[in-house]
């Protein structure tokens, strides 16, 4: 199923938070005051995320811990999730403390295979299974927890050259129901903002946003979909 396959060091990431109900004002004002992004169109994002039985990845973030992982597998869609990729992305992202490092490889599992798949078929074991083979260690077996799914906007602030993205309607579809035995229909109320470059801080010309109540702030949407999921507040 390998295409290819991508090792790299992820370059900074900045996240902002929003409320989810302004994100039309927010669209509206960042189509008029930046350029979309010429390399990444616009659309929906969904991921599958792995965990082990005892939910480590997802106790290393609620936990703060020195070293974090991500495992996942990735697809892209038009921004109404009609028309889905024929192609995904298996993807591990370390964070050692301030610093990040994904392994990345190219899939023939499609965008529809993925959205319409039980999270329980034993064929998702498959991809771990390729991660590994490209070097990612994995201490404990990891199964499909659940899918995140959300629409990205991306676009270039044009005086700092910065790339910014913009999520919104994150929801969670979908759930391995041998890891989660319930799931309950939700969006959240809290839509991000990622600002990638070698920056810390809004650009001056961002600085509207926080008008509209941007503020800076550490959110992973993995670990508050799953307090949404077991039915705790967000």
């Amino acid at each position: 199923m390998t295409q290819d396959y991508k090792s790299s060091t992820s370059e900074h990431e900045t996240k902002f938070v929003i409320t989810n109900s302004k994100s039309h004002q927010v669209i509206e004002w960042l189509r008029c005051s930046c350029n979309p992004d010429p390399q990444f169109p616009s659309g929906k994002v969904s991921s599958i995320y792995f965990d082990s039985w005892t939910w480590r990845f997802l106790s290393e973030k609620l936990n703060s811990d020195y070293l974090k992982t991500k495992v996942r597998i990735r697809w892209y869609s038009d921004i109404k999730g009609d028309n889905q990729s024929d192609y995904s992305f298996a993807e591990a992202k370390y964070k050692v403390g301030n610093g990040r490092k994904k392994i990345r490889i190219k899939t023939d599992y499609t965008g529809e295979w993925l959205s319409t798949t039980r999270l329980d078929d034993e064929r998702f074991l498959a991809i771990p299974s390729l991660l590994m083979s490209k070097g990612v260690v994995l201490n404990e077996n990891v199964f499909p927890a659940y899918q995140i799914s959300y629409k990205r906007l991306r676009f270039i602030e044009p005086l700092s050259g910065v790339r910014v993205c913009f999520d919104y309607d994150v929801c969670a579809p979908r759930v391995n129901i041998y890891m989660l035995p319930r799931s309950y229909p939700f969006r959240l109320q809290t839509a991000v903002f990622e600002i990638k470059g070698g920056i810390i801080e809004l650009p001056p010309q961002l600085y509207p946003l926080t008008d509209m109540g941007c503020r800076k702030a550490s959110f992973s949407k993995y670990s508050v979909c799953f307090q949404k999921l077991m039915g705790n507040g967000f």
